[in-house]
């Protein structure tokens, strides 16, 4: 899920020169190891997954649609290049090795007749000569019910030399929320500050509006980022964890020394650094909050007017207002869910959208424009750890699965009640219902089959996975060691000097979107640090 809102209006200018690395087009080389058996597997299951299929019959197409771009979408095919280059070059930099291999032993495998029959069973099989198949040679059709038959898989339980020294006051260690508030403070209060940050800079006239370069350069891990379950997609900026840079031909390691060492690498990244920094509390990484969402969406009529906007769903202003899902009790006015617009671009709808067959996927994004997606989020009583990078765990609580389901509920009632034709969630089998003038008790029908079902691993048909922009209380502050990682005033218990100035300070989840709480808790801390600084602590 993109940064929840609405988008304002934007203009394209042709004249104007994004940064090259926000900005796409084809890469000159491919370093992903791919065999080209592999990538023929990969570019099969692409084909399947985005086919290119016939132009639906449209007796009364719209004036408003270009419709040679629709015709080139519907003929697009998800095999041509660069297609399955990039897709194995994005799996070759973001999975673990681990992943890495069971990806290339599979499409190895389906490279193989053999292997095709172990892994997609009779549907391999053909009625004329040769009569086995390997995954590429299958017909279209029967490649996109291997896929389907897969996507409903139950799941059982189971430095010596080059080193550059730096002297500086402070080094902060991310520049988020917390980290560029606290740099901000610090530099004013006169203090030599170092920031360090794995992300690149850039300007507001950088940007572009390319969700796969963007999303590589601007999020952790590319975006593709999820708890060692498989139950939550976990969006998170980038924050610096390390200071060596290198390639094939140069390694430089920088040691900086700091009178004040802040940590703000964001929830996910504060808790490993400290623990490989030899911190021992027990507190830390544990109590991590991240504010389940699940999705809701909802298409809006088509319109007949020339010239009109035709279903701009993110036209207008920032987001405006949020709604609240309360207790229905005579004696409790409690907020069980808030509902807000999630703003996602083609590329994160696509990837998160249910995908039923190609001819669907092709449907819905044809219509991307006239799609409203609105989110249920709680303020979660369950929390997870996150002790070593890149692995997380999270543990339900029961009472945040129910409040999901009846804000999930409520959302499916206001697309409705804006008057969508067609509304769904975003479970795997594609849940949705016809709604243009829907009866009462039909629509309260189909509601009651609305659950919050697990991941992928969970172990039947149906499952969806929930979604997470934020990310709170791994290290959170505490009035003693025994109740929290570092001090009301950020400070680490075992180590002086070393400050934690994230999301992961709080201690526990605040059930709105929590920057302005990040950037106001990092404002105090690092005021803190300056007036003790210049009261003489932490000198050489």
């Amino acid at each position: 899920m993109a940064e929840e809102g609405r988008n304002g209006r934007q203009h394209h200018h042709h004249n104007h020169h994004h940064h090259p690395s926000l900005s796409g087009g084809r890469r000159s080389k491919y370093t992903h190891g791919f065999s080209s058996s592999q990538i023929q597997s990969l570019a099969a299951i692409s084909e399947a997954f985005i086919p290119p299929i016939p132009l639906p019959s449209n007796p009364n197409p719209n004036p408003n649609h270009n419709q040679s771009a629709v015709n080139f979408f519907y003929s697009a095919s998800g095999s041509q290049h660069p297609v399955p280059q990039e897709v194995a070059e994005k799996m070759a930099k973001r999975y673990p090795s681990s992943g890495m291999f069971l990806v290339k032993l599979v499409l190895m495998l389906l490279s193989t007749k053999l292997g095709t029959l172990l892994l997609c069973g009779f549907l391999s099989f053909d009625t004329k000569w040769p009569f086995l198949h390997s995954f590429s040679d299958l017909h279209l059709e029967k490649r996109e019910k291997v896929l389907q038959k897969w996507s409903r898989l139950e799941v059982a339980e189971d430095a010596i030399n080059g080193v550059y020294s730096i002297k500086c006051d402070v080094v902060i260690v991310g520049s988020g929320c917390g980290g560029g508030v606290a740099a901000a403070v610090l530099a004013n209060s006169g203090r030599k500050v170092v920031v360090l940050e794995k992300g690149h800079y850039y300007v507001p006239e950088d940007y572009s509006l390319l969700e796969g370069p963007s999303m590589n350069e601007l999020y952790e891990n590319g975006g593709v980022l999820s708890t060692v379950d498989g139950k939550f997609t976990i969006l998170a900026g980038c924050r610096a964890v390390i200071a060596t840079a290198e390639s094939s031909t140069i390694t430089r390691k920088l040691r900086f020394e700091a009178r004040v060492t802040v940590s703000a690498g964001g929830s996910l990244l504060t808790p490993p650094l400290m623990v490989s920094s030899g911190l021992t509390n027990r507190h830390i990484g544990r109590n991590l909050h991240l504010h389940p969402v699940l999705l809701a969406w909802g298409l809006f009529p088509e319109s007949s007017v020339p010239g009109a906007d035709d279903g701009k769903s993110y036209d207008g202003p920032i987001l405006t207002s949020l709604h609240k899902v309360t207790s229905t009790g005579e004696t409790s006015n409690e907020t069980r869910a808030i509902i807000e617009v999630a703003a996602m671009g083609p590329a994160s709808f696509a990837s998160l959208f249910p995908w039923i067959s190609g001819a669907d996927i092709k449907d819905k994004m044809v219509k991307y424009s006239r799609i409203v997606k609105l989110f249920a989020l709680v303020k979660d009583q369950g929390s997870g750890e996150v002790t070593e990078e890149g692995k997380i765990r999270y543990r339900f609580n029961e009472s945040d699965k129910e409040n999901l389901r009846v804000g999930l509920r409520q959302a499916l009632r206001i697309l409705v009640s804006a008057g969508a034709e067609e509304v769904g969630t975003f479970r795997n089998d594609g849940q949705r219902i016809k709604s243009q003038g829907i009866k009462t008790a039909d629509l309260e029908e189909f509601l009651d089959t609305i659950g919050t079902v697990g991941g992928p691993r969970s172990k039947g048909e149906n499952w969806t996975i929930y979604s997470s922009a934020h990310q709170m209380g791994s290290c959170k502050m505490g009035c003693n060691e025994n109740e929290g990682s570092v001090d009301i005033n950020g400070e680490s218990w075992e180590a002086e000097g070393l400050f934690v100035c994230d999301g992961s300070l709080l201690p526990t989840a605040i059930g709105i979107n929590p920057m302005i709480t990040i950037q106001a808790t990092a404002y105090c801390i690092s005021k803190k640090i300056a007036q003790a600084m210049d009261n003489g602590k932490f000198s050489d």
